[in-house]
């Protein structure tokens, strides 16, 4: 093992710094130097420590696990050499995307005898993206993103925004919609007959289950209705909005056992809504 103290001043320094150039300055050595004895680093400890993006760089899950043993300094080099046994991840998603993908990825991971803590991080497609190129969540669920240099974006499925109504509404002529979704602005512009009475409803939950007592109509993403097994329909005759839904995540994630095994997974935990559950 050929890790030395200097190894670990210098991965501590850039662990507590925005960029290598400010790294750099607090070790008084130059920038190029640094850059090389952190990848000769990631290379002897066999784990990627650091993402570098174009706005700087940030900890790794497997740089995060590490970056407290080597400020303790207790067992040192012996615990950054072996495998870390309880890595943390953190997964970036809007709470009506979770809300049908973790349920089933939650239960794939249990066939695996690893010891992972997961963080769940909420937020639009738009901060989750934004959140994974900064390096604050690990794996990103983005509907529709936008390309980003050095992310890899998978797609891995399509879902259906759409008019729904339950079999006994009561008020064909009132609307039920989330103004904030963008997809709803994109609905109502090309819906000419759509009811001039509206209740906004922020969380998606809600909406659906106001849609299925009848209070009104309703533009629900077909994930929702299925993750919520409301016995909803489309209006015929209406607007719909395709959504593409992708997985993103820096390629360091996913050099390490773990990070591939989830992002596998990740990926499987998205069902059509034209399959059974």
């Amino acid at each position: 093992m050929s890790v030395t103290f200097k190894d670990l001043e210098n991965f501590i320094a850039v662990a507590h710094s925005r960029t290598l150039s400010e790294a750099s300055e607090k070790l008084e050595m130059a920038q190029p130097s640094l850059s090389l004895a952190i990848k000769k680093l990631e290379s002897e400890l066999n784990v990627p420590l650091f993402i570098r993006s174009r706005i700087g760089i940030k900890l790794t899950p497997q740089g995060r696990m590490i970056l407290p043993e080597a400020q303790s300094a207790l067992k040192l080099l012996l615990k950054i050499k072996g495998t870390p046994t309880n890595l943390s991840f953190k997964i970036g998603c809007h709470p009506s995307v979770g809300m049908f993908l973790l349920g089933r990825f939650l239960k794939s991971m249990n066939q695996f005898d690893s010891k992972l803590d997961l963080v769940i991080v909420s937020g639009s497609s738009n901060e989750i993206n934004k959140k994974v190129a900064e390096g604050e969540v690990d794996f990103g669920f983005v509907m529709n993103p936008l390309p980003i240099p050095g992310l890899i974006t998978k797609i891995i499925g399509e879902d259906e925004v759409a008019v729904w109504e339950s079999r006994n509404c009561y008020n064909k002529e009132r609307l039920i919609y989330n103004p904030e979704l963008i997809q709803s602005s994109g609905i109502l512009s090309r819906w000419k007959t759509a009811p001039v009475e509206k209740i906004e409803v922020s969380n998606f939950e809600l909406l659906a289950n106001l849609v299925e007592s009848g209070a009104g109509l309703g533009i629900i993403p077909g994930q929702v209705v299925k993750a919520q097994r409301y016995n909803l329909q489309k209006v015929s005759g209406t607007p719909t909005y395709k959504d593409r839904l992708a997985l993103v995540c820096y390629p360091e994630i996913i050099k390490s056992t773990e990070g591939k095994m989830i992002f596998d997974e990740l990926k499987k935990s998205f069902i059509s809504t034209n399959q059974k559950v």
